[in-house]
């Protein structure tokens, strides 16, 4: 059952993917985003703290793995507190971990959960 229900999600995450892809997906075509990391940093404040929190939505339904971690570091933490340490960590990412904003907010709040001493289980 748990190995159905990955497979559903996979299928999913890979059938949303391709339905707000811009372009065909081609090994040297870069992905084309809705939010790219250079104009993350541009976005109003709100504007950024929206986005962080989609993302954060989706990446506690398709990350199940990281899901206890997470809820225990960002225990009573803001959306605003939470989208600072995404553009702190922003500055400091190596290049792989920031090539696509969701991505990229994804590593940040794992480096920062992981710097605190919170562990994926």
């Amino acid at each position: 059952m748990h190995q159905k229900s990955a497979m559903f999600g996979l299928v999913a995450l890979v059938v949303a993917a391709g339905a707000f892809a811009q372009a065909p997906v081609a090994p040297a075509v870069p992905l084309l985003q809705a939010v790219s990391p250079d104009m993350y940093t541009k976005l109003p404040i709100e504007q950024r703290q929206f986005y962080v929190a989609g993302v954060l939505d989706s990446d506690r339904v398709f990350f199940q793995q990281n899901k206890p971690m997470f809820v225990a570091c960002l225990s009573g933490i803001t959306i605003a507190q939470v989208t600072d340490i995404v553009d702190r960590g922003m500055r400091t990412l190596e290049p792989m971990l920031r090539s696509s904003m969701p991505i990229a907010v994804h590593n940040a709040i794992l480096t920062d959960c992981n710097r605190r001493g919170f562990q994926v289980s």
